[in-house]
Order: C-alpha cells, then structure tokens, then sequence
C-alpha cells in the first residue's frame, strides 16, 4: 500500500464559491489530499469540479457558455458568479467570475489583479477526466485533437492562445474563398501567421509526445494497460523526422500557397495542424483503442492521464477525475487509489457511492454533497 506523497506542486487550500450553478455559496478548506466528493446525481459533484477547472485556460471541462454558470434562482439568473481559490504552496490568490453587465465574458485574477490565462497556468494547471470522453477514442478527430492540446497547454501555457490565432488567421483565409477575394498579398500575410503559429503547434504536440513515450516505456506494466501513441499530421511528422521550427513553418506556408485553389473550391483550409489526431493503441493486445472495448477504452484513457501527470516532474497538474471508478472493477480502482497517492498533486473524484473510494482507507478527505453543500466525513 503506498503512503501520501507530499504535495509539490501548487495545491488548493481554500475554495469558494459565489452562485455558480447550484452553489449560492460555499466556503470549503482543503489539505492537499485527495478529495472524495459522493452523493446522489444532481447533487452538484461535478459542478464543483467544473469550478475547479475554470481556474484555467478556456471554458472548464463542460465547456458551458457563460451564461450558463450563473446560479439560477425563481427562473431569475444572477447577475454574476465567483470562483475563487488559495493555493497552499506559495499562498497566492487566484479567481475567476462574471463581468456585472457582460454575461458572455469572463475575468481572471491573481492576488486582486486582473490576469490572462496564460498567466494562470504559470502558477497551477488543472487536467481532467469526465464521463463526456469515455467514447474519446471511437469518436471525430477533433475531441482527440482537443484532448491532447490540453495536455500540451500544461506543458506550454501558450498553446491555447498560440491555437486561436492560429485559427482565427484560417478563418480569415476561409473568408477571402467565400468573398471571393484574389488578393495575394493578403493570402501571404495570414498564410505566413498560420504557418508560423502551426509550426509551433506541431512542436508542442511533438514535445508532449515523446514525453509521454518515455514515461509509458520507463514503466512496468500495472493496473492500466500500456498505450502506443502517435500523431496523423504532416506538421509532428516532420520533426519526428528531425525537421527544425523553421522548416516546418515553411513546409506548411508552401503548402497552403500551393493549395489555394484546391482550399477555394472547397471554401476551406483541407490540410493543416487543424486536422492532426492522435493514435492510441493497446500495447499487449495490438489493437487499436478504437477497437477496444469500452472498458479498455476507459483504462487506457485514465493511464493516459496518469502518464501525463508522471511526466510532469516539475508541477504535476490538478487532477479532476469524474465518476472515474464508476465502471472500473475492484482491481482497477484499488490500482488508482495507489498511483493517484503517488502522484504527489491533489486530485478531486466524484462518485455516487463512498464504497467506490474504500481503497483510499483514511488517506483522503471525503466529502458528502447534497443540496449545494459539503458535509465532511472524514480526513
């Protein structure tokens, strides 16, 4: 049985919550170890998580509109919401929230002062798992593609936003098709931005590959099984034949000059980091994730997760695992329980029933949820 390990990366202390979903408040304190939250469906397990993971980058693991988040009372929205935390290592202060007369925006903060996401994801980074993904390696390319640049965002805080001006300059490009607009000094100047951007998109994804290679291969095979993983895209294949920065942004501002034509009749950019997928198959079966049952489909994908946090040496990221042990068998959820404990990074688990956690033995703050609020049972 394996013992706590220290926490050593940023962790969070304190948590509160100011009507966000079904919160109309809520002030819970935390102390680094894992935190089991159970309770009945509709309880608001994974609404607290989802609070949790808007303390980073992009829209939190629902990716609700931000209308959505705001409490709602008598059919009436209220007018904003607050999430806000403590981080227990360097005692720093991080929030996010409403605009009071812009629903659709959002801001960050960092002790009081306004902050970026980027900026956020300096001090802590959160990852996550929910039920929403169990289907992640049967399904479209882009939920893969989306799931690995989160990967990529905790190893490099600027991908996100290297990846919006990435695709906002396609869409720009995508517009001159439909408007039917030949100018070619304008196809150069976003051609040069996309390529640029996409050559350090590719990179990213290429260093968070071969970092999570080396992990999988440096160890034994456990209770998850072992994944082979690898990247569809011309841009990745190219520094995995050793190709620089530089000559991949080239390759790739060639290419979409030579297919302008091609991207015109189609009215849309056909090649591109923006169709890149990630490969994943079963090592000791051989076999393809996609064709896996659900259930290795599952295991594969938390010991993805799991490889990924190993991997991150320096600050391991926040885990947010929902309804994880739901449909693992005893085994599997004791083999968890161990390697989360080893992980040194605060992890949060939902789950309808506390048995589902018995593994953890007094080694995790448990908490009963009900009615919007916390009720600690142990730890």
């Amino acid at each position: 049985m394996a013992t706590e390990k220290l926490i050593f990366g940023e962790y969070i202390s304190s948590l509160l919550l100011s009507d966000f979903r079904s919160y109309s408040t809520l002030d819970v304190k935390l102390n680094g170890r894992p935190v089991v939250l159970y309770g009945e469906n509709g309880a608001g397990k994974t609404n607290l998580l989802e609070a949790v993971s808007l303390l980073s980058p992009g829209r939190g693991l629902r990716r609700a509109k931000m209308l959505d988040l705001a409490k709602r009372e008598n059919d009436q929205v209220c007018d904003t919401w607050a999430v806000s935390a403590k981080l227990g290592v360097e005692d720093i202060n991080v929030g996010t929230g409403g605009v009071l007369g812009m629903a659709h925006r959002r801001q960050m903060r960092i002790d009081g002062k306004t902050a970026s996401g980027p900026e956020l994801a300096k001090i802590m980074s959160i990852n996550w798992l929910t039920p929403a993904q169990d289907r992640l390696f049967a399904g479209p390319a882009s939920e893969r593609r989306k799931f690995f640049d989160r990967l990529c965002l905790i190893h490099r805080p600027s991908h996100g936003r290297t990846f919006l001006a990435y695709e906002k300059s396609r869409t720009e490009r995508g517009r001159l098709f439909a408007d039917g607009i030949d100018d070619p000094y304008w196809f150069d100047a976003l051609e040069t931005d996309m390529a640029e951007r996409g050559a350090q998109i590719a990179q990213a994804r290429w260093q968070v590959l071969e970092m999570l290679r080396a992990e999988i291969n440096s160890r034994t095979e456990g209770g998850f099984p072992k994944a082979a993983l690898d990247l569809d895209g011309e841009a990745e294949a190219l520094y995995a034949a050793g190709a620089e920065e530089p000559e991949v942004a080239e390759y790739i501002k060639t290419n979409l000059s030579k297919d302008r034509s091609l991207d015109a009749r189609a009215g849309r950019t056909l090649r591109g980091v923006h169709k890149s997928d990630l490969l994943v198959t079963h090592i000791e079966k051989s076999m393809a994730a996609a064709h896996c049952s659900t259930g290795e489909q599952k295991a594969l994908l938390i010991g993805l997760v799991l490889a990924h946090a190993r991997s991150q040496t320096e600050r391991p990221p926040i885990l947010l695992l929902d309804e994880v042990a739901a449909h693992l068998d005893e085994f599997r959820r004791a083999a968890l329980v161990e390697e989360l404990l080893e992980l040194g990074t605060q992890v949060f688990l939902t789950g309808t029933d506390a048995n589902l956690f018995s593994a953890f033995d007094g080694r995790a703050q448990v908490f009963e949820v009900k009615d919007g609020k916390l009720a600690l049972q142990s730890g």
